[in-house]
């Protein structure tokens, strides 16, 4: 098993199409991606990784429940992956919809609404501007990001003892951003504060 900083700097290499992966004796993933349901490019084309090194979680507007949870505690306790990244992107439809609730105090019916109102809580959490979806996005990845370690014991207990890190991302269909880290995982492109 790789530390988070080993598997950060394999994904990132690969994000960046600096080398393909060579894993004819890969048993096990090796990172686990929370992406948006919506994304055009799943976790493992983004990161150059190829079919099923990754574990591959998806919720629209990145929502954090119980689904995601167990799929976060699956990748952590069971698969040992010591790596989660929260991959955001600025095309998003929740972070539109975000954007026009907050402009126009308009909300969604039904499932969606909820979804939403968590992204208006992450530009709450983060004192993010809405002037841009890229702002919102960046700011929306980070705090689910902290939600997952707020609310995943077992994420929480591999950050703490270094097994596990975070990488709070996003990704345009070019370039990927990294806007914060947590646990022992360092990117130098971090724009934000890293958090510990």
């Amino acid at each position: 098993m790789s530390n988070p900083q080993e598997t950060w700097n394999r994904l990132r290499a690969g994000a960046d199409g600096l080398h393909a992966p060579n894993d004819t004796d890969m048993d096990r993933p090796v990172a686990a991606v929370l992406r948006c349901a919506d994304a055009k490019m799943a976790g493992a084309g983004v990161f150059g990784q190829p079919a099923g090194s990754l574990v591959d979680l998806s919720s629209w507007g990145l929502t954090v429940d119980t689904s995601v949870l167990a799929g976060v505690d699956f990748a952590v306790e069971t698969a040992e992956v010591p790596l989660i990244v929260v991959l955001g992107h600025d095309d998003c439809a929740a972070i539109r919809a975000a954007v026009k609730a907050w402009n126009h105090a308009e909300l969604p019916d039904g499932a969606m609404r909820a979804a939403v109102e968590g992204v208006l809580m992450s530009l709450v959490g983060r004192g993010a501007s809405v002037e841009s979806h890229a702002h919102v996005a960046a700011a929306h990845a980070v705090e689910t990001g902290l939600s997952l370690l707020k609310r995943s014991p077992a994420l929480t207990h591999r950050v703490d003892n270094g097994t596990c890190g975070i990488v709070c991302a996003t990704y345009d269909g070019a370039v990927l951003r990294v806007h914060a880290t947590m646990g022992d995982v360092r990117d130098a492109s971090t724009a934000l504060v890293e958090c510990v």
